[in-house]
């Protein structure tokens, strides 16, 4: 059994773990809200968008994972365990550092390529893909959207123009309510349709998120490091304290 310093730090070690295996079930629970909320919405994007709430469930799932074997490490003072956990964390850094450095590079590729998805979809699919429309139209629904910018898009599928959007544009929707809405006679009375468009919905609620998002990302970064640190420390103890005892 360590003693002194070495007792501290096992559980500096064992507490960090804690922290970490809470962010891992916090991870997980947010890459479950956004494959719930977005998942039936990849079906319109040519990138694979669904990848990432699922690779958050991922991650949730490898920092549970890697806090047993850094809680384990520690309680047991096992530096074979400890070790493992080292790594680990090392290896997770690195990834979360790159898939940073990544998704920074391409943030404006990622979000012109969700714009063009929407638009090829409205003038290419919608009405004839019919898991694309439904995509669409629940997309519409559960945004409050219309078309990828404003509701005037769907000029660009030959069944709609300026007078008629589909259903699910409507405030109140029901059955041919999309080609109703635009009256002559007060033809800037668009109460009746939503008027903001799907991309620009989606671009505001991942900007809005944004702070959020990169705060609980560096606070799992701290923690990991803080973890590595407390970790080698508590295994560079338990050696002194083996050839010690030897």
């Amino acid at each position: 059994m360590v003693a002194g310093g070495a007792k501290i730090i096992k559980f500096l070690v064992l507490f960090f773990n804690f922290l970490f295996f809470i962010f891992g079930i916090v991870l997980l629970g947010v890459g479950a809200y956004a494959e719930v909320k977005f998942g039936d919405f990849t079906k319109l994007s040519s990138v694979d968008f669904a990848s990432g709430s699922r690779l958050l469930i991922a991650v949730g799932v490898f920092i549970a994972v890697i806090a047993f074997f850094g809680c384990c490490g520690a309680w047991k003072e096992n530096r074979c365990l400890l070790v493992v956990f080292f790594a680990l964390l090392l290896v997770m850094i690195v990834v979360e550092i790159a898939g940073a450095v990544l998704a920074y590079q391409h943030r404006d590729e990622i979000s012109s390529t969700l714009e063009n998805d929407i638009n090829s979809t409205i003038a290419n699919d919608y009405g004839t893909d019919k898991v694309k429309t439904e995509a669409i139209d629940l997309l519409q629904q559960v945004e409050k959207c219309c078309g990828a910018v404003s509701w005037r898009d769907w000029v660009i599928n030959t069944n709609y123009n300026i007078t008629k959007v589909p259903d699910s544009c409507c405030v109140d929707e029901t059955a041919g309510c999309g080609e109703s809405f635009y009256d002559p006679k007060s033809p800037n009375d668009l109460s009746k349709i939503y008027q903001t468009g799907c991309y620009v919905k989606l671009s505001t609620l991942v900007r809005d998120n944004l702070k959020t998002v990169a705060g609980v990302a560096i606070a799992i970064l701290v923690i990991q490091i803080l973890g590595m640190v407390f970790a080698g420390c508590l295994i560079r103890k338990i050696g002194q304290e083996a050839y010690t005892s030897a």
